[in-house]
């Protein structure tokens, strides 16, 4: 099982408290219901500080400090326009406030093309901004990438032939950071745009969504020797593989000025 999707199953795990506190109590009590041994006696005490530290991390105070935290390294929006405007996708249920961000941007005119990224995501999120009064020959995109790798790479591919260099990446607080850093190390110029996560997030959701990025950005340097292979091949490649999988979005990307 790869790591990314390990990572999905731990954070789904965890993001249910119940499950979590249930599983910790159960094993504080072992040595009640099998007689006191040294070993179960370690274990309770292993399981009582985890239910303590489980507590503070799904806390909203925690979660607001952990917010800020992450989105402190990003510079500040210069209001300067870009070539286009990059949505990534995270999940249906946070499709909409990305579509508003990118809107809003757009009416701003801070970029003539709204490029949208992600598997199963980018046909939602193109009809969500056409929707939203978007003109069709303005959105482009592809729905091919898996991984943020991929939507940076599958990104520089297409948009290639239209010189774009300076975007306006649009993704949720957490995922910012990381993602900041993989589109720069595929050539782009980013400005981040924070699209707010799902209201139906709960807190601890919102808690483990974030320990999952602060540890992928800490892994960062790990994870970009072992991309090496991706960021080295040929994007006549990558595009052969977008048009074999028929997963581009638009046929054509406005030029970018």
């Amino acid at each position: 099982m790869d790591s990314i999707r390990l990572s999905w199953i731990w954070l789904e795990w965890f993001s249910d408290p119940i499950r979590v506190i249930f599983t910790l109590l159960f094993l504080i009590s072992l040595p009640w219901l099998f007689r006191s041994r040294r070993w179960l006696r370690r274990v309770r005490t292993y399981a009582i500080a985890l239910l303590i530290v489980y507590l503070i991390l799904i806390s909203p105070p925690f979660v607001a400090l952990a917010t800020a935290g992450i989105v402190s390294p990003l510079s500040p929006d210069p209001d300067t326009r870009v070539d286009a405007i990059v949505i990534l996708g995270r999940g249906r249920e946070h499709s909409p406030s990305r579509a508003d961000v990118a809107t809003q941007l757009w009416r701003e005119q801070r970029a003539p093309v709204i490029f949208v990224s992600g598997i199963n995501d980018a046909p939602e999120l193109a009809q969500l901004l056409r929707t939203r009064g978007i003109p069709a020959a303005n959105i482009s995109g592809e729905g091919c990438s898996k991984t943020t790798w991929e939507n940076a790479m599958f990104t520089k591919a297409v948009l290639q032939s239209q010189a774009v260099k300076q975007i306006l990446l649009v993704t949720d607080a957490p995922h910012l950071w990381r993602s900041l850093l993989i589109f720069e190390q595929m050539g782009f110029q980013v400005i981040p745009a924070i699209s707010p996560l799902s209201d139906q997030m709960t807190s601890p959701q919102r808690a483990m969504l974030l320990l999952r990025e602060y540890l992928f950005v800490v892994l960062y340097p790990t994870t970009l020797q072992q991309e090496r292979q991706t960021l080295e091949q040929p994007l006549v490649e990558v595009v052969k593989q977008i048009a074999s999988q028929r997963c581009r979005i638009g046929s054509e990307t406005k030029t970018a000025t």
